[in-house]
């Protein structure tokens, strides 16, 4: 599949967050796995929706996970956490150095991130991957940095995490990617969009340098299955014949820019949306 996420050709890349960076690895300077990408923070900013964190850890994978089971998940976290009010565990975009198979982050945020991983990869092996249907770790997956043992990894956190911890706390405006997925996409005279399916965003690190990744776009689609498996982002995935039936099945798919968002309704789970400039996906 063609990787335009990392096209050198374009000025700014695009990146799909849910599926270029949803789930992905994040990895240290020198390669080290530290984790997953498991939520994405948003925060509007001068009037711009920008991504301004990634979220780390059993706290944010909560936030993804339907029902009692996000609710429980969550409060187990809660329970084991050495702090009375705890956050999850936001790493700034500043210190995000490549988006692209993995996530790299630089040398400052590596080491505040391993610091906070202690419990959080205690939950995530013991906890979170004995639930069915989660996502969760094994022991292979700690970092190397990390001692050894599930239980010096939770007194560690709690001992010598204060530093790392405030130092990646959400922002008191952001608001993670999660709670906005799914929700019903509206016009202003009531009519159904589907489901906000993604978010396209311009920018980010590029060779190595920072740089502001903003939203652009809404992705609605009625159908998660091709939009899942990476057909409804790129018009030359796969064989033609799945190509032309997945092309059929999302036909109805909408993209609009993040400048016709009106409004964001958490009670009722819409957003609504002007559709004067609504377009197909492949359409350019």
């Amino acid at each position: 599949m063609p990787d335009r996420a990392n096209d050198p050709t374009d000025a700014l890349r695009r990146v799909d967050l849910v599926l270029r960076v949803h789930d992905h690895q994040i990895v240290g300077p020198e390669g080290e796995l530290l984790g997953n990408v498991d939520d994405v923070e948003l925060a509007e900013v001068d009037g711009r929706w920008l991504v301004t964190g990634l979220m780390v850890g059993p706290a944010a994978l909560s936030q993804r996970l339907p029902g009692k089971l996000g609710t429980w998940t969550h409060a187990v976290w809660s329970r084991l956490h050495p702090d009375r009010e705890p956050t999850p565990v936001v790493v700034p975009m500043e210190h995000v150095t490549d988006i692209g198979s993995a996530v790299a982050l630089d040398e400052w945020a590596a080491r505040r991130l391993a610091r906070t991983l202690g419990l959080e990869l205690w939950l995530r092996e013991f906890v979170v991957s004995r639930i069915p249907g989660a996502k969760g770790g094994s022991s292979d997956e700690r970092p190397g940095d990390l001692v050894e043992s599930a239980s010096s990894e939770a007194t560690e956190a709690a001992e010598g995490g204060s530093e790392s911890e405030a130092a990646l706390r959400p922002r008191p405006d952001g608001r993670p990617v999660s709670g906005l997925l799914g929700r019903t996409g509206l016009s202003p005279d009531g009519e159904r969009l589907g489901r906000l399916r993604d978010l396209w965003a311009l920018g980010g690190p590029r060779d190595g340098h920072p740089e502001p990744l903003r939203v652009t776009h809404l992705e609605f689609t009625s159908h998660r299955l091709g939009a899942e498996l990476g057909y409804s982002a790129d018009d030359r995935q796969g064989p033609a014949l799945v190509r032309a039936f997945f092309r059929w099945l999302h036909r109805n798919d909408r993209v609009v820019p993040i400048s016709a968002l009106t409004g964001i309704d958490d009670t009722g789970r819409t957003v609504t949306v002007e559709t004067t400039h609504m377009r197909h996906p492949f359409d350019q």
